[in-house]
């Protein structure tokens, strides 16, 4: 049986995946018709999604031809990871403290930094969902990148409120 630190380690790892899978689909196939904001893929896509990437091609199949804000790709995601993941994969329970995780908070903080100072290069062309995990593993490993990870997860756990004593 593995021990607690190396379950929590691996917990981060799938949870933060889902998150990042979903921001690459916004990121690649978002469409605007008329002012309503969906995710469209076709069925050799979401074929192609399902060979590659498995249960993560369930989300996105949860979000295609729908229109979607911010709550309703909240939805989806905390779904999703409740489907798959709390009670089967992981203990129940588990889920909800790694959604609550200081590291997990920053690794999903430093990705969407990441996906914000490379947005230029990424959006040249449509690359996988595991070349972006990829080039951003790369890029954690840099100094500039190492120094973001410190500060947002200085940030998360500096206290919300004056005078709090709670951290996240």
């Amino acid at each position: 049986m593995q021990n607690k630190k190396t379950k929590t380690s691996e917990a981060i790892q799938s949870l933060s995946r889902v998150f990042k899978f979903e921001l690459w689909l916004r990121f690649y196939f978002i469409q605007d018709n008329e002012d309503k904001l969906s995710i469209n893929l076709d069925d050799q896509m979401l074929e192609k999604l399902e060979k590659e990437y498995g249960h993560l091609s369930k989300l996105a199949g949860s979000m295609n031809h729908k229109e979607i804000n911010p709550e309703i790709c909240r939805k989806a995601i905390t779904d999703h990871i409740m489907n798959e993941f709390d009670g089967s994969v992981y203990e129940i329970g588990l889920v909800p403290r790694i959604l609550d995780n200081r590291i997990f908070k920053t690794e999903i903080q430093l990705f969407n930094t990441w996906v914000s100072l490379h947005e230029d290069q990424l959006d040249r062309k449509v690359l996988d969902f595991d070349k972006w995990l990829e080039i951003f593993d790369e890029w954690k490993k840099s100094e500039s990148a190492q120094k973001i990870g410190l500060t947002l997860d200085a940030q998360s756990v500096m206290p919300k409120h004056p005078g709090s004593q709670k951290d996240n």
